[in-house]
């Protein structure tokens, strides 16, 4: 059974995908045709980033997805612990990001290529980590969770108001 929690957070992590794909989009064409993109665009695309998967999807998976598998089951204790890691270090990735798009606005000759550059790395660091959350993570609090688990799961993701799916409560 897929519970409404296991959705949220799928349904967050293709939000996270578009934009970051979007972001590519943008920093590609710009850097294959040598035309500046639409920087405006772009800095809200990190905007995004930072204040909605950053700032409300990962602390809910880590106050409250995650807390609640290690209260049940020690099978993915490991994969935990490297995404516990993964938030911080995503943080550290997405104000590089933010230095580098600065960069490239200021006028910096290798501007495009250096953002296009980092942007590729944080896309694969993102990649591989909604992965492991929805391969290794997931199905492991299928196996462990009670009702009582995904109602809270489902209370803290609902809340959030993704912009991308229509709302903005936090």
């Amino acid at each position: 059974m897929k519970h409404e929690a296991i959705g949220l957070i799928q349904d967050e992590h293709r939000s996270l995908a578009a934009v970051i794909h979007g972001a590519e989009y943008l920093a590609d064409r710009a850097t294959r045709i040598g035309k500046p993109p639409d920087f405006k665009l772009l800095h809200a695309m990190l905007y995004y980033i930072r204040e909605f998967p950053e700032r409300r999807h990962h602390p809910s998976e880590d106050r409250v997805l995650f807390a609640r598998i290690r209260s049940r089951t020690h099978e993915v204790d490991a994969v935990l612990d490297e995404l516990d890691e993964e938030h911080q270090r995503g943080e550290a990735m997405l104000n590089a990001l933010t230095l580098s798009i600065s960069r490239w606005e200021a006028g910096a000759k290798d501007g495009a290529q250096r953002f296009a550059a980092t942007l590729r790395e944080f896309a694969g660091f993102y990649w591989k980590h909604m992965e492991k959350e929805e391969k290794q993570v997931l199905p492991a609090a299928q196996r462990a969770l009670t009702e009582e688990d995904w109602r809270a799961v489902a209370e803290a993701f609902r809340t959030h108001g993704d912009p991308m799916l229509g709302g903005d409560r936090g």
